[in-house]
């Protein structure tokens, strides 16, 4: 009985529990998300355009789609929320996009936006019957349009003048189209000049602002109108152009001007009547008389100086006084400026001639440690070492050398290479010159001394006789009685001679005969010469060996 009843229980419940859940499943919606056209928010939300890598992507978006079963997309892109102007970036049926630096900052640089600000763009999609939520990025785009020279136009001229030399003789004036009051990079501009037609293959910078003006006196465009080719008192065309450059820390951006062309007649500058050189090789002693150039009276002033790697100099014109010194110009290698000038810097250790021209205000520091001879006497072989010319590290260097009538030669400093090589300058006979120089010629069939002095910037070429006589006071000076030196070899000879403590001698390459003689160099103890020349002295009683050696340019009395 107790367990029917239990039986009746469950079956009474189960039925409770059945007509319930019938009642819960009536009332009861099942309702489904609405599709969605979903541009993704991207983690990145800032975009610095980076100009160095503009094949790399600018960003890359990513939407879903639940609504088209297939489509194409446009993606767009506005300055503003509202997009009243919208701009397609691009289109594709897939599901993804994305665009280079190069071409979104093309795309920005269409629009007008300024350069390295923080610009918002937003972004959105459009398939022709529906368009996607939107999304915003920040974007800095890189320069791409150049400066706009508004001031002055090619018809502009002046006559540099010294009367009021301090005076604005001109003043240039450009437009930045890409740089807004709130870029975030620094932009320098630097102002080029250059002769007119050269292309800007060896410019001048003139000066460097971070302003959209530049002004430069009378005195120091004048500077740099003989620095660049100008000649006082005659008209020259120049070229001006302007150099933005944006610094990052993906390198510098640089963006050049269209140039102006403008005539400017200079006035002819100042040169001193004396120049020193005063540094580290002599202990900054602005009062060392040995330190005086050479000066060639033509504005040009040339010193022989060894130096160690690292030293510095400069020049003065006064010696003992600071005032008016030189030095080069920081901002252009090889110029020389007397104002917010830097010191010349030696870079190798070596033996070096300086050269100073105020007619183009510049310097030139060339190494002459050594030096080579080449020419149609060894058939133009520059790797010949046995052209080496003979120096006592002076400045002034000597080698004898057989010619043919007609033969060109010139020298280099290093054998093997044509660099740095030395002539003849093309208006001035006699005269070294390292830039724009011709073959030197040589006249007659002979052999020569031919004789290098970089203290004075010449060269010269005697022949080297067969026979050698001394005359002096040993003799009394009676070249018919002037006894022969042993030849001992081509250009050497030698000679045993007793002499008085005042003795004086020098050489004859005829007996009897005064033309051609030989004697000591003034400016050069020791060394030979055949004009404006100096006896040579006994260095006191006794007998001596004197040797007479045309290779090395030397004599010496032992």
């Amino acid at each position: 009985m107790k367990i029917y009843l239990k039986r009746l229980s469950f079956l009474f419940l189960s039925l409770t529990l059945l007509f319930g859940a019938c009642d819960v499943e009536e009332s009861l919606t099942i309702t489904s998300p609405d599709p969605e056209f979903k541009l993704i928010t991207p983690g990145i939300s800032n975009v610095f355009l980076n100009f160095s890598l503009q094949d790399n992507p600018a960003f890359t978006i990513t939407w879903i789609d639940e609504i088209n079963t297939s489509a194409t997309y446009n993606v767009e892109m506005a300055l503003e929320n509202t997009f009243a102007a919208p701009i397609q970036l691009g289109s594709t049926e897939q599901k993804n996009f994305t665009i280079s630096v190069k071409d979104l900052n093309e795309v920005l640089d269409n629009a007008n936006v300024k350069s390295y600000t923080d610009t918002p763009i937003y972004i959105r999609l459009n398939t022709g019957s529906t368009t996607s939520n939107v999304i915003l990025f920040q974007v800095s785009k890189f320069a791409v349009k150049p400066p706009v020279i508004t001031s002055p136009d090619n018809t502009f001229s002046q006559v540099l003048t010294d009367t009021n030399p301090d005076a604005t003789a001109l003043t240039i004036t450009w437009d930045d189209p890409e740089i807004g009051e709130t870029s975030s990079l620094k932009i320098s501009y630097e102002v080029e000049m250059a002769a007119n037609g050269t292309n800007f293959a060896t410019p001048t910078n003139i000066g460097t602002v971070d302003k959209t003006t530049f002004e430069i006196s009378h005195d120091k465009l004048n500077d740099l109108v003989i620095a660049n080719g100008g000649i006082a008192d005659m008209a020259s065309n120049f070229d001006f152009r302007i150099k933005a450059i944006a610094k990052s820390a993906s390198g510098d951006l640089t963006r050049t001007s269209d140039p102006i062309t403008i005539s400017l007649t200079a006035f002819k500058a100042a040169i001193p009547d004396n120049l020193y050189m005063v540094g580290a090789h002599n202990g900054w002693n602005n009062a060392d008389p040995t330190q005086k150039f050479f000066n060639d009276g033509n504005g040009v002033f040339v010193r022989v100086q060894a130096f160690t790697a690292g030293q510095e100099f400069k020049m003065i014109p006064t010696s003992g006084s600071w005032d008016g010194d030189y030095g080069e110009d920081k901002n252009n290698p090889g110029k020389i400026v007397q104002d917010d000038e830097q010191n010349i810097k030696v870079a190798n250790t070596g033996n070096y001639v300086v050269i100073v021209d105020f007619n183009t205000l510049s310097y030139k520091l060339a190494n002459i440690d050594t030096m080579f001879m080449v020419g149609a006497h060894n058939s133009w072989n520059n790797a010949d070492p046995t052209q080496q010319f003979n120096t006592s590290g002076n400045g002034v260097f000597t080698r004898i050398q057989t010619f043919s009538a007609g033969d060109e030669f010139k020298m280099i400093p290093n054998s093997g290479s044509w660099d740095g090589d030395w002539g003849e300058n093309k208006t001035t006979s006699n005269r070294l010159e390292q830039d724009d120089e011709q073959n030197i010629k040589v006249a007659s069939a002979g052999t020569y001394m031919v004789t290098l002095d970089f203290n004075t910037l010449s060269f010269n070429f005697k022949e080297v006789p067969d026979n050698l006589y001394l005359v002096g006071s040993p003799n009394s000076w009676n070249n018919a009685t002037a006894p022969a030196f042993t030849k001992v070899s081509t250009g050497l000879f030698e000679i045993t001679q007793t002499l008085t403590a005042t003795d004086e001698f020098k050489f004859l390459p005829v007996q009897g005969s005064w033309d051609n003689d030989w004697g000591e160099s003034k400016n050069y103890p020791g060394m030979i010469v055949r004009d404006d020349e100096n006896n040579v002295k006994s260095p006191g009683a006794g007998t001596y060996k004197i040797t007479v050696d045309f290779n090395k340019g030397t004599v010496t009395v032992q």
